[in-house]
């Protein structure tokens, strides 16, 4: 098989990346857009040893849960790969995904827990960060095509508020006004779905002294109360480290649950508040707290987790490496009257084993990591602690195998697993795992 080639498969099972498997001969054929039990057409573009990716060419066969997109840039935007399924299959497609991690990169028997997901699944991202495109003349806000640089515009997009699109509108004017002056290179945005309040992060590659000026005009659009500079000089990364005050306020303010929240432009906080409360309230489930237990919040950014948490525990230590976030969390503890959380600004790779190595003693341990999962050394700390119970949060099936198989050569037992769709129209899902420590 060559790139080129056309070939017609039946889809049998779904990527982690929600693209449609098939086998063509001896090759496995990934082929983003196919839907499970579809027969396609589909035009190779990238071929290996033993498997290849095709562009979807023909729908031979279509699945009964095919839809039409809300959106015209749906088959382009990087964000909503899903919109041509319905949300039923979506949530079942998501819990598939977690379950053939587990299963075949984990080696876990476990069954997963049908995927909990939105009433209305639309309209729920609370932050974005736009690319800002000047090529047609005309500038423009959107996003990149899925494993490429090529821009798509953002015009009313479905998974943000009309306040939002309208503020994303309003910036592509004043942008445009400005005479290019200030090479805006990228723009974020924050809302709080709490009082509607907004937050811009107005992203360049240098100083940008004229500003200052921009940012007053951005803050007359209804509910702007804070607009930020960052510099970022990393095309690898979205936001470079280095943030500067322009106009309004330094926070906005926004809630999961009864719980407060103030959120600065570096505070990691879940994009959609409604379904980050569905699984918190999880992770309160799953940690059986009794109100004496001390218990470790590893990865715990602004705190979220963690003062769910120490409503029902003894002691909560929140670990977290970066500076800013500690801060927040130490404030968001304050607001909420909550006095049982310690937090601590170092990493964890760094902290943990040191803390488990003096003897202290965990009940429950916590861990919500980045995508890469959690560092060796950290699960190390954890099973050197003998703690009876682990509640891993994650936003990467693959690496949470690879983690929760770790952790069972050292007699934990995965007991339960509890997708939760925070990602609607993506291929993105979180997922929730309770582990127990098995007698020798």
């Amino acid at each position: 098989m060559n790139v080129g080639d056309r070939i017609q498969v039946t889809i049998t099972g779904i990527s982690h990346q929600g693209y449609g498997i098939g086998r063509y001969e001896n090759f496995v054929v990934f082929i983003p857009g196919a839907m499970l039990e579809e027969q396609v057409e589909g035009e190779i573009i990238e071929c290996k040893k033993r498997m290849a990716t095709a562009r979807l060419v023909k729908i031979i066969e279509s699945a009964a849960q095919r839809i039409e997109p809300r959106c015209v840039q749906s088959s382009r935007c990087g964000g909503c790969e899903l919109q041509h399924c319905n949300y039923a299959y979506q949530l079942e497609a998501k819990r598939r995904i977690v379950q053939d991690a587990l299963t075949r990169l984990g080696q876990v028997e476990v069954t997963v827990e049908p995927t909990l997901g939105m009433e209305t699944p639309w309209r729920y991202r609370n932050k974005g960060i736009f690319h800002v495109d000047y090529s047609a003349g005309t500038v423009r806000l959107g996003f990149y095509e899925y494993g490429s640089h090529q821009f798509v515009p953002a015009a009313a997009c479905q998974l943000f508020s009309e306040t939002v699109n309208g503020l994303v509108a309003f910036l592509e004017a004043q942008i445009q006004n400005s005479g290019r002056a200030y090479y805006i290179q990228k723009v974020m945005i924050r809302e709080s779905r709490y009082n509607g309040d907004l937050m811009v992060v107005l992203v360049t590659k240098d100083s940008a002294w004229r500003l200052p000026q921009f940012a007053e005009q951005v803050l007359q659009y209804p509910h702007v109360v804070s607009v930020y500079h960052n510099i970022n000089t990393n095309e690898k990364v979205m936001l470079g480290r280095t943030f500067r005050l322009l106009a309004g306020q330094p926070t906005i303010e926004d809630t999961i649950g009864m719980l407060h929240f103030q959120i600065s432009p570096q505070s990691f906080f879940q994009i959609n508040n409604g379904q980050a409360e569905m699984l918190y309230q999880k992770a309160l489930e799953f940690a059986q707290l009794t109100g004496k237990e001390q218990v470790a919040d590893v990865y715990c950014g602004i705190g979220t987790i963690s003062l769910f948490l120490a409503q029902q525990a003894g002691v909560v230590i929140g670990i977290e490496s970066v500076t800013q976030a500690v801060q927040d969390a130490k404030e968001n503890a304050k607001t909420n009257n909550i006095t049982n959380c310690k937090f601590i600004a170092e990493k964890a790779e760094n902290w943990l084993p040191k803390w488990v190595q003096k003897g202290n003693q965990l009940d429950i341990a916590v861990v919500d990591p980045p995508r890469k999962g959690c560092e060796t050394s950290v699960l190390d700390a954890l099973v050197t602690s003998g703690v009876q119970r682990i509640v891993y949060v994650s936003c990467n099936p693959s690496t949470l195998a690879r983690d929760v198989k770790y952790l069972g050569q050292y007699g934990y037992q995965v007991l339960k697993v509890q997708p939760v769709d925070l990602f609607c129209q993506s291929w993105h899902v979180e997922s929730i795992v309770l582990l127990t420590k098995m007698p020798n």
